[in-house]
């Protein structure tokens, strides 16, 4: 056996590892990932935001949020995430999470009702990672 290291994995070495993690937990419940994707676009079909996600067992997580600068302040990014909580709900989801830096949005989350549940420093020395969670009522 030898350990192979890459920087550029191929779709579908890491397709094969993530479907034998799937089967593996499927021993213990059902494995319901379902892909999400909400976009914010113009008349002419241009992308101004987006929010990546994915939902399983009953959880919302939350991976990339993203708004142009031209529509930032114009209460888009909340629109996104009501949209996907809308989504996830009639998913059966009952919670939702997601991480986000000092930096970036961590107001923007908890103002969505999202609390901190954790946090990591030390990004680069000087960035704090905040990981966040929102439980649906």
């Amino acid at each position: 056996m030898k350990i192979v290291t890459t920087s550029t994995p191929s779709a579908e070495d890491q397709e094969y590892v993530i479907s034998h993690l799937w089967q593996h937990n499927s021993q213990f419940d059902a494995v319901d990932i379902e892909p999400l994707l909400v976009t914010l676009r113009s008349e002419d079909n241009q992308i101004h935001g987006g929010l990546v996600a994915k939902t399983w067992w009953e959880g919302l997580e939350i991976q990339y949020l993203w708004i142009s600068e031209a529509q930032r302040g114009n209460n888009q990014g909340r629109a996104l995430m009501l949209k996907a909580e809308e989504i996830a709900k009639a998913r059966g989801c009952k919670m939702a999470y997601v991480d986000t830096f000092g930096f970036q949005a961590r107001g923007f989350y908890e103002k969505l009702g999202y609390q901190v549940y954790g946090s990591m420093d030390g990004y680069l020395g000087k960035h704090t990672r905040y990981y966040l969670q929102k439980i649906f009522s």
